[in-house]
């Protein structure tokens, strides 16, 4: 039985997959075994994969559309302890594997292990630039009061207990039609899980590519995507008779004020509308649950968030 299944879906990609898979069987640590989930790709990528020989390898097409529900099939023949799931244009550094692994082994309790990544570009490959996996270094709850909001970690950032993943757990696959479902996912796993932090650095992650699906200009399906994902944590919460913490409103009313200044920056006012009034909503639910307001919170409280986002700019 191997200790890591590699989940990678995949959906036209045939301009990367090839070094994906690649990064993956030179990982120094050999125990794995990689799991490719076709999503009904028609530019090739199935016909290149077909063509990497390797036994560890194991080709499976999902009969369902979309990355959730493409990782869910994945898991669905994953047999190792832990999951390591990686997107089909992304890569690992070759030890990135036995470096999560070796966190493991000194946390036996720990049912996520999060670490570094490095974001690049097909532009500029050589540059890199290193981002913090959310709440290292901090108490649970700072990590689990921004992850109501904003992913904690690029997807293959972290390595996941396949015990941890009950199907309450899936990937939310009423998600896959918006961005940021990772957002609902992790949330749902930090809010139960004991996570531990590794130093790894070795999940590189490609942005802006041709065919990147998050779309980082594009407000009108940012604002659809993130507010579909919190308000599916907002069920979540209220499912588990939780209330949202200040900080958790707080995150929320940051998150809708970033999508504002998007939409105002590409001119669709629609969604400046529509974000700066959730916003709003959500500066007002902090101050009905708080006792100490953070003195930031106080000026937008005051002078609201408008005035004080134009302020901030300038």
């Amino acid at each position: 039985m191997p200790r890591v299944s590699i989940i990678i879906p995949l959906y036209n990609k045939a301009n990367y997959i090839a070094e994906t898979i690649q990064s993956a069987i030179a990982q120094t640590f050999p125990d794995w075994e990689i799991l490719i989930v076709d999503n009904g790709s028609t530019d090739g990528s199935w016909e290149t994969v077909q063509e990497i020989h390797d036994s560890r390898i194991r080709l499976l097409q999902s009969p369902k559309q979309g990355p959730g529900a493409a990782r869910n099939y994945g898991l669905s023949y994953a047999r190792a302890e832990w999951i390591q799931f990686l997107d089909a244009d992304d890569w690992l550094e070759a030890d990135h594997l036995e470096k999560q692994l070796t966190v493991a082994r000194q946390d036996l309790n720990a049912d996520i292990i999060a670490c570094y990544w490095q974001e690049f570009t097909d532009e500029n490959p050589a540059v890199k630039t290193l981002k913090k996996p959310s709440g290292m270094g901090k108490p649970i709850e700072v990590l689990r009061d921004s992850a109501i909001a904003f992913a904690p970690w690029a997807v293959h950032a972290a390595l996941v207990k396949r015990a941890a993943i009950s199907p309450d757990y899936y990937w939310p696959e009423q998600l896959d039609q918006y961005l940021g479902e990772d957002i609902a996912f992790w949330f749902r796993l930090v809010n139960k899980c004991k996570v531990a932090y590794g130093d790894s650095q070795g999940a590189l992650y490609r942005i802006q590519t041709s065919e990147c699906r998050t779309e980082n200009l594009n407000p009108q399906k940012w604002f659809a995507g993130i507010d579909a994902a919190i308000k599916f944590n907002q069920r979540y919460l209220e499912n588990h008779d939780y209330l949202c913490t200040p900080r958790q409103c707080e995150m929320m009313m940051r998150v809708y004020s970033q999508i504002y200044l998007l939409a105002r920056q590409e001119k669709s006012p629609d969604v400046e509308l529509q974000a700066l009034s959730a916003a709003s909503r959500w500066l007002r639910e902090y101050f009905q649950v708080t006792r100490n307001p953070k003195p930031s919170m106080l000026v937008r409280h005051l002078i609201g968030i408008k005035p004080f986002l134009r302020f901030a700019k300038n």
